[in-house]
C-alpha cells in the first residue's frame, strides 16, 4: 500500500469516526489547530493573562466593553455587535464555531502545521442552548455566511470539558487533509475566508504572484522593444 492510500485510508478513517460520534445528536463543531488547555473565548485569556486569575466575571468585564464599543457603531443590538467585533479579530466572550464538519475539520489543519490539532464536537440541546447562549447572527457577513459560523457565549469564559468530545488530528495528517478538503469538497483558505480580510491573511502569496506577473510584463516589454 503506498503512502497516498495509506493517508487516505486514515483522512476517510478520521472524517468517519467524526459521522458515527455525531450519526445521533445534533452538533456543532470548531477546530483547533494545536491542543490548548482550555475551548475558551478570546475575551477570557486576554483578562486572564492581564489580570493573572480566573476569578472574574467575564460577562461583567463584556458587558463593560460593549458600552464602550457602542460608540463606534449604530447598531443597537448587542448580539449583532459582539458578532462584528469578532468578525474583526475584537477579544469577545464568543467562541466561533460552524455547523459543517468538514470547515471544523479545516480549521484543525489550517495552522501550527506538524503539530497536532483536534475538532471539539459539542451537542446542543435545550440545556445547552440556553447555558452557552448559542446563537447564528442575525445579518451575517459574507465569511460567517461561508463558514457557515454559529457563536457559543460561555457565562464562565470557557466550556466544561465533560460537555464536548474532542477528536484528533495527526500533525503529519494535515497538509494532506487540507488537500482533500480542497479537492473533494471545495473548502480552501479561499472560500473559507472570502472577503477582503480572506485576501489579507493569504497576501503573500497574492503579494509573489502580482510580482511575478509584473516581471514577467517588464521582461515581455524589453523584448518587445529589442525587435
Amino acid at each position: 500500500m503506498n503512502t497516498r492510500t495509506t493517508e487516505l485510508n486514515r483522512i476517510l478513517e478520521i472524517i468517519g469516526r467524526i459521522a458515527e460520534t455525531t450519526a445521533d445528536g445534533d452538533f456543532i463543531y470548531r477546530g483547533e489547530s494545536e491542543h490548548y488547555e482550555q475551548v475558551s473565548s478570546s475575551l477570557w485569556r486576554e483578562c486572564r493573562k492581564e489580570m493573572g486569575t480566573e476569578e472574574f466575571d467575564i460577562e461583567a468585564i463584556q458587558a463593560r466593553m460593549l458600552e464602550l464599543a457602542k460608540g463606534y457603531t449604530h447598531e443597537e443590538d448587542n448580539f449583532e455587535i459582539l458578532t462584528e467585533l469578532q468578525h474583526y479579530g475584537g477579544h469577545t466572550n464568543l467562541i466561533d464555531f460552524t455547523t459543517d464538519n468538514h470547515i471544523a475539520l479545516f480549521f484543525a489543519c489550517a495552522g501550527s502545521l506538524g503539530k497536532p490539532g483536534r475538532i471539539i464536537l459539542l451537542e446542543r440541546n435545550e440545556e445547552i442552548n440556553k447555558k452557552y447562549q448559542i446563537k447564528e447572527p442575525r445579518n451575517p457577513q459574507n465569511r460567517i455566511i461561508a463558514q457557515k459560523s454559529v457563536f457559543v457565549r460561555p457565562p464562565n469564559g470557557y466550556l466544561e470539558s465533560k460537555q464536548y468530545n474532542v477528536i484528533d488530528i495527526p500533525g503529519l495528517l494535515k497538509e494532506p487533509i487540507l488537500d482533500h478538503l480542497q479537492k473533494q469538497h471545495g473548502i480552501s483558505t479561499r472560500n473559507v475566508y472570502n472577503d477582503l480580510h480572506g485576501f489579507i491573511r493569504d497576501q503573500s502569496s497574492h503579494q509573489k504572484t502580482a510580482i511575478e506577473i509584473y516581471q514577467a510584463e517588464m521582461e515581455l516589454i524589453e523584448d518587445t522593444s529589442k525587435t
